[in-house]
């Protein structure tokens, strides 16, 4: 058994295969390409030049894209919280936006929000939601420092003139980044009617911000909040877009004040309710430095100079770099102190505790109406139509008032989006709808060309059927359009030959100087009252005129009127001839369909 050992199977090389043929090519060398390439010049020449050149512009375009102009970022290494704006008209979702925002990211439910909210994101990126109201003044001063703005478009009802309005505030100041976000779609019982409404405010929105924009969809609330999956997707949106440095705000220091507190002496404030305050503003830093003992403006309020600056520690931190004072202590996610939210808040002065509104200060309140609908018709003391007809504005001291009627018409005028007034029942206010022209245009011809498509699909199935029952629906057609068009001719003569053998005969020159005086009293379109009484008067005047002018006629006229009488009578006769003769080619037709049936 020692001395007989297995002998080991030898390897066997392969001879075929992609491995053997690429040890084959090595072996040969390195002279593959370059030697088909020249054997064979023609296979590798350029196909198809307008291929080529397609390929070169998408490149370029693509390289382009990535380009940016340099600018000077000086947003320092910790930056502050990114500030997001959410806009949009009244009732269309914004705080409920804001508190499904603030669930997803920190896991707290927010009541009511008051100020700007602060909330850490993720390891280095904060950001601050203020809400937008419906006020010009507002809408102005958040488009100075908006980071992002998030645009709440009602799907049901359309775009309203807020909308553009912050548009053109923000075209201003520099435009900040914008994303679009739909609300109501869960008002939509159609899935076509859903579809075409997302695609026209979509392109709609793209063609008033830019191509591409980010347009999100909330399909629906569940228990009073957006779905859950829709407000994290938008979250992440947020939490890793990139965002330009805009000139305005880098060139100027600003603080949005996330915290205000009075400093005055209460003594002082009661001896004498106007004199001046001692105000301290809290918040984050933004754009260049602040000079201390500097002059600062106040929106709304004015001018004032700064008595002193101090630096604080940061109350919303960002993970690594907060020190854990306990080990029951987490990273504070959260930091609204208007919304009374924060907890205690540590100043150089004191330390200040915010307890709930239950606790202190409670004042009760009146015994009003529950319902909305209840408190605005107690309210109310002239009817909404005398509002809106005595209301005027006057631009200049001296100058003349300008009604709703004019801005109407200077609306109309321009080829721009027209504004639309509509009553909502179900908010009980008068919302302004924009309207444009081309989009009417287009789903004009939208459905026109679904119904042809319609018609033609109807023609092809019809067309397909039997050729018997195809004649005789034209045969029975035919005969139907004869019988209405015979009760058609009827109807008429029977009608000018009855007038013409009771009534007294017409004269012609009266009637047609009554179409000449009718003509010309033609009143234009905006016809003030005291022109309509004036024609009335005339015209009253002249028929008592023609009132007293009927007993008595003169020779001329019993001419024209025996003249008349005659060319009548000649006309009765052709009349009559011409019904006669419709009579027998009736018969003849109708002889004929017999024959043939």
């Amino acid at each position: 058994m020692e001395g007989k050992e297995k002998e080991q199977r030898k390897h066997q090389q392969k001879h075929s295969g992609p491995k053997a043929e690429r040890k084959k090519l090595k072996k040969q060398g390195p002279t593959t390409e370059e030697d088909a390439r020249k054997r064979n010049p023609k296979a590798f020449a350029v196909q198809s030049a307008v291929r080529m050149a397609k390929t070169f512009h998408r490149s370029q375009d693509i390289k382009t894209k990535k380009h940016h102009i340099p600018l000077v970022d000086r947003t320092p290494l910790e930056p502050p919280p990114v500030v997001i704006v959410v806009m949009g008209p009244p009732k269309v979702g914004k705080s409920t936006l804001i508190r499904c925002l603030i669930k997803n990211f920190t896991r707290q439910k927010l009541g009511d929000i008051v100020g700007p909210v602060t909330i850490v994101s993720g390891k280095k990126r904060r950001l601050t939601f203020m809400e937008c109201n419906n006020d010009i003044n507002t809408m102005i001063d958040l488009a100075k420092v908006a980071d992002l703005v998030l645009m709440l478009i009602d799907a049901s009802f359309g775009f309203e003139m807020e909308t553009f309005e912050f548009l053109n505030i923000c075209q201003v100041h520099g435009f900040p980044r914008i994303m679009g976000v739909l609300t109501h779609l869960d008002s939509f019982k159609n899935n076509k009617v859903l579809r075409k409404t997302k695609k026209n405010l979509k392109h709609r929105f793209w063609t008033e911000v830019y191509q591409g924009a980010k347009l999100f969809y909330l399909s629906g609330m569940v228990y009073g909040e957006y779905q859950t999956q829709e407000v994290k997707n938008l979250g992440r949106f947020i939490s890793v877009m990139k965002f330009r440095p805009l000139v305005w705000q880098t060139s100027h220091p600003y603080v949005l004040a996330d915290r205000m507190e009075d400093l005055t002496d209460p003594e002082t404030v009661r001896k004498d309710p106007k004199c001046d305050r001692t105000v301290s503003l809290y918040g984050y830093l933004r754009g260049t430095y602040l000079k201390n003992k500097g002059q600062v403006h106040i929106p709304g309020v004015g001018d004032f100079q700064v008595a002193d600056v101090n630096f604080l520690p940061d109350p919303c931190a960002l993970p690594a770099a907060q020190k854990k004072r306990a080990l029951n202590e987490k990273e504070r996610l959260l930091y609204a102190p208007m919304a009374g939210v924060g907890g205690v808040v540590y100043d150089k002065d004191a330390v200040y505790i915010d307890l709930p509104a239950s606790h202190v200060h409670q004042q009760q309140e009146e015994v009003r109406p529950t319902t909305e609908l209840v408190q605005s018709l107690i309210d109310t003391h002239s009817t909404l139509d005398a509002k809106m007809a005595a209301s005027k504005v006057s631009l200049f001291s001296g100058s003349a008032t300008l009604e709703p009627s004019d801005f109407g018409e200077e609306s109309g005028e321009k080829g721009g989006p027209q504004e639309e007034s509509v009553w909502d029942p179900n908010t009980q206010r008068e919302r302004r709808k924009v309207v444009f022209a081309e989009e009417e245009e287009d789903d004009d011809e939208e459905e026109e060309e679904e119904e042809e498509e319609e018609e033609e699909s109807g023609s092809s199935d019809n067309e397909e059927g039997d050729n018997e029952d195809s004649d005789q629906e034209e045969e029975d057609e035919d005969k139907d359009n004869l019988s209405t068009f015979l009760k058609v001719t009827r109807a008429k003569c029977d009608v000018t030959v009855e007038p013409s053998a009771e009534a007294p005969p017409v004269k012609k020159q009266k009637v047609e100087k009554k179409e000449q005086q009718e003509q010309s009293r033609e009143l234009p379109a905006f016809a003030d009252s005291e022109d309509e009484l004036e024609v009335s008067e005339e015209e009253s005047g002249e028929e008592a005129a023609r009132a007293g002018d009927s007993g008595h006629c003169s020779e001329e006229d019993e001419e024209e009127s025996e003249d008349e009488s005659m060319e009548e009578d000649a006309a009765d006769a052709t009349m009559k001839s011409g019904s006669e003769q419709e009579e027998e080619e009736e018969e003849e037709e109708e002889e004929g369909r017999r024959r043939r049936s």
